[in-house]
């Protein structure tokens, strides 16, 4: 795993905050993970509805389990903990901003 060190060095190098840059790396994995997922629900319609003739109940089944398959699924999991410690990241940038804006405002104006 990258330290905390050499993750915070990469954002600055690109601009960024490390929440910022953590939540890119997380939208590129998703976004992959999306684009297969996607390839694989066309292929199974396709086999499903053009091959195999499967009744709308039995694909009724299939989906509901399906989807109980995917709310199980760990990597989808760890994505939800992951943007929630983003989200927590990014709200501390938030409130150490706005510390800094009110400190210079006050400053400013003889506080």
């Amino acid at each position: 795993m990258t330290s905390s060190k050499k993750r915070k060095r990469e954002a600055q190098k690109k601009g960024l905050t490390t929440a910022e840059w953590s939540l890119c790396e997380l939208l590129e994995q998703v976004l992959a993970a999306l684009r297969w997922q996607m390839v694989l629900g066309y292929a199974n319609q396709y086999l499903v509805h053009e091959r195999l003739s499967v009744s709308a109940d039995e694909r009724d089944r299939v989906m509901r389990a399906a989807a109980a398959a995917v709310e199980s699924d760990g990597q989808l999991l760890d994505w939800g903990r992951r943007l929630q410690a983003i989200r927590a990241q990014l709200a501390a940038v938030d409130r150490a901003l706005g510390a800094q804006g009110s400190a210079g405002a006050e400053s400013a104006h003889g506080g």
